[in-house]
């Protein structure tokens, strides 16, 4: 059985009461602008999880080029659903978050355990 330290991560362990947090996943798509060229803009994605378990794994401040950047990481564990990857992002309380890592718990179709960051550029 897979086990991580913040979040068990085993089958029979996550339940749905821990889906508290309510998301959405969005995926990059190029729509024309109507004037030959494209425009990139989010929509999200049909099917996918609402409410996830999310829980903070770190944060910390950082002085670039005369501005404080503030970065965060996240896991968060929500409901299998097909079609995930890597480059859509989360909206976790009106902010995006970048899915850094996507792991099908055990293999199973039944649970993703997402590795998110927030605050850098998405």
């Amino acid at each position: 059985m897979a086990c991580c330290g913040v979040i068990p991560v085993k089958c029979c362990e996550i339940t749905v009461g821990m889906m508290r947090t309510p998301v959405r996943f969005e995926r990059k798509t190029r729509t024309p602008n109507g004037s030959g060229g494209f425009v990139d803009t989010w929509s999200s994605l049909p099917g996918s999880a609402t409410r996830a378990h999310v829980k903070n794994l770190s944060g910390f401040e950082r002085l670039q080029q005369d501005r404080v950047n503030a970065e965060t990481k996240l896991r968060l564990v929500c409901r299998y659903f097909a079609g995930l990857r890597p480059d859509d992002r989360v909206i976790i309380e009106d902010r995006a978050h970048n899915i850094r890592f996507v792991n099908d718990v055990e293999f199973r179709k039944r649970w993703y355990e997402l590795d998110l960051s927030g605050g850098v550029a998405v």
